[in-house]
């Protein structure tokens, strides 16, 4: 079996004085759709800050067989370790290109050209509008811009925050699509995602967090046929 591509272990986060992730342990193979789950609060985006080195962490994290530990946010994201955040955060007052050329910024190989498109392979929309503020577009189009910005960086790993947040379910099931259409160019994925059901869908494997800790771990279709899974996030329409 080859070694995992993100490998943490015991890892400690928080703001300050607060603490907000304990002991946490995760790992995404190559190839892989990893799934990071669990209620508003839990401490997901905390996970996805402390792995790009944006808020500081204590505990073993390795990526692509390299300790990040001591380097800077820059450095890991230099390494291809790219983050899509939660709520898009693109700029508004510039072009659909314009924002996506920022996901390149500190690029210094000649593949800009390819990856501009493989962006608009996946994503035809952002093609069409690419002269458009992106300000002006809708959420979907949006996050379609804000996953493609993130491919313009060349990651190794691509981490999603959120993605289906405030989005209606046909713009989540096509974007979910791409994922897939994502992973099978190389590219691995971990999702940290509220919806359950729509994580579980595209996941080979997930982790469940709650208040800081992973509490359950698995294939996807072992923890979806957990009960305390199902009683906490899946319920009824299960």
């Amino acid at each position: 079996m080859s070694e995992p591509l993100l490998n943490i272990q015991g890892m400690n986060a928080g703001y300050g004085p607060v603490p907000v992730l304990f002991d946490l342990t995760l790992s995404v193979m190559p190839g892989e759709i990893v799934a990071m789950v669990g209620s508003n609060g839990a401490g997901k985006t905390t996970l996805l800050r402390a792995i790009s080195r944006i808020i500081p962490a204590q505990g073993t994290l390795r990526f692509n067989g390299e300790d990040l530990a001591p380097l800077p946010p820059e450095a890991a994201f230099t390494r291809g370790l790219v983050q899509v955040p939660e709520g898009r955060q693109l700029f508004p007052r510039m072009t659909v290109e314009e924002n996506l050329l920022m996901g390149a910024h500190l690029r210094r190989d000649k593949g800009v050209e390819a990856s501009f498109e493989q962006v608009y392979t996946l994503f035809p929309k952002l093609k069409e509008r690419r002269r458009q503020l992106a300000g002006n577009m809708s959420g979907g189009e949006q996050q379609m811009c804000a996953m493609g910005r993130a491919l313009m960086a060349n990651p190794k790993l691509l981490m999603i925050d959120e993605m289906s947040l405030g989005l209606a379910p046909v713009i989540v099931d096509q974007l979910l699509a791409i994922l897939n259409d994502i992973r099978a160019e190389g590219i691995p994925v971990l999702l940290v995602e509220q919806d359950v059901f729509a994580a579980f869908s595209v996941a080979d494997r997930a982790y469940v967090m709650e208040t800081g800790r992973v509490v359950r771990e698995g294939p996807v279709s072992e923890l979806q046929n957990d009960q305390s899974v199902i009683d906490a996030y899946l319920g009824a329409a299960h």
